[in-house]
């Protein structure tokens, strides 16, 4: 129970964290503030997290592809290794939910606007996008082409092609618009993308 209720509390921090984060900026909302925000004193914050950096590599781990990378190793992604099709859509899917979660709009909004701060903290974020996520899907790509269920001569380039049509996709309709483009708009795009993808890998026959 204690453990519970230390993740429990360590959540409640990370959540008013990202929302007075993106209200006032990283360097706008003090450790002071957070903690009034839960009706904690300030020295009870520092048990469960040393500096703002804690909390928002905290946020890393919650949210973006740390978030998307574990979830790639659970059972239900384990189930599809062997049918491309299922897990694209199943993998498009979870990241459609993700893309419309407003506290990851919030923490993106974050992260974009302190692009020029926090290195070591983006660093990680990066490292987890090109080490840990598109190394997953790597992986499951190179599964499918080695039974011929699709054609890839090079997994990692067809990872990266997949999960670039994906990004183009969530900057067209989340990041760079002013309002959230609304999910079934989104929800018909990626059909159309994984369609064209789908097709582009499809295994070929003879000449």
């Amino acid at each position: 129970m204690k453990l519970d209720a230390e993740a429990s509390t360590r959540e409640r921090i990370a959540q008013v964290a990202l929302d007075l984060f993106a209200k006032h900026g990283f360097d706008g909302a003090s450790m002071r503030q957070i903690a009034g925000a839960l009706g904690l004193r300030a020295s009870s914050l520092y048990n469960h997290f040393p500096s703002k950096n804690a909390i928002f590599a905290e946020l890393i781990e919650s949210y973006g592809p740390a978030n998307s990378a574990s979830r790639l190793a659970s059972p239900v992604y384990l189930a599809l290794k062997h049918d491309p099709e299922a897990f694209c859509r199943k993998y498009a899917a979870d990241l459609l939910d993700q893309w419309c979660d407003p506290r990851e709009q919030r923490f993106m909004e974050l992260l974009t606007a302190e692009r020029n701060r926090l290195a070591g903290e983006r660093d990680h974020f990066f490292d987890t996008l090109f080490s840990r996520e598109v190394g997953a899907i790597t992986d499951y790509f190179r599964g499918f082409a080695l039974t011929g269920a699709i054609h890839a001569p090079d997994p990692r380039e067809c990872a990266s092609l997949l999960m670039a049509g994906l990004t183009f996709l969530r900057m067209e309709h989340f990041l760079i618009t002013a309002q959230p483009s609304p999910r079934a708009v989104v929800g018909e795009a990626l059909d159309r993308l994984l369609g064209n993808f789908l097709a582009l890998v499809a295994p070929r026959g003879p000449p």
